[in-house]
């Protein structure tokens, strides 16, 4: 009897054992990953406040020329209007929604619109942020290699939190305050979906 008691015991430890170094292995090789998606994560959940992806900025004013200016627009004038916002490499195409208004589409997703009656101009400037634009395209699995290395790092966060659990024994392990803790890390996230 006490060689079988013995014999589970230093297979428990044996598992704990490997759990811990398993891991350590992987929390410490998909940390920077984690830390990406968090950080990014924080941002695109504030979006209402703070968009992670672009910066946007209107600018109003009164574009210089002849105005009222007819409903004919050649592109060499288009281009000139675009260069005090240093849009006129950018021009796409334009339309008229309105005899009265003059719709630029630019390559930069910005947008440029001009009265026709008074020359004055809305320019929606939009520019990558820098480096949140980056991590928050990770978000929508940009590629197939990134969409197997992402299964990867979610099947290892799997293990991580299997291991995590197996890895203490007694009221340190899952059958003391930390399956508690377990447990009520799920109902939380549970209660937001019931209510």
């Amino acid at each position: 009897m006490a060689k079988e008691i013995n014999k589970s015991s230093t297979w428990g430890n044996t598992l704990r054992k490997y759990s811990r170094d398993l891991h350590g292995h992987l929390s410490f090789f998909f940390s920077g990953v984690f830390l990406i998606y968090l950080v990014s994560g924080i941002a695109m959940n504030h979006q209402s406040i703070f968009n992670p992806q672009y910066e946007v900025s209107v600018k109003q004013y009164k574009a210089e020329g002849r105005f009222p200016h007819a409903t004919n627009f050649t592109k060499d004038e288009i281009v000139n209007l675009l260069k005090p916002v240093s849009e006129d490499q950018h021009y796409k195409k334009h339309f008229y929604p309105n005899p009265q208004t003059l719709k630029v589409f630019l390559s930069t997703g910005s947008s440029f619109t001009v009265s026709t009656s008074n020359g004055q101009v809305e320019y929606q400037g939009i520019k990558r942020r820098p480096l949140f634009f980056q991590l928050s395209y990770l978000h929508y699995n940009p590629g197939t290699y990134w969409r197997y290395f992402s299964d990867a790092f979610a099947i290892s966060m799997i293990i991580v939190i299997i291991t995590g659990l197996i890895m203490n024994k007694g009221d340190r392990g899952f059958f003391g305050i930390r399956g508690i803790e377990f447990a009520i890390g799920i109902i939380i996230p549970l209660l937001f979906l019931i209510f």
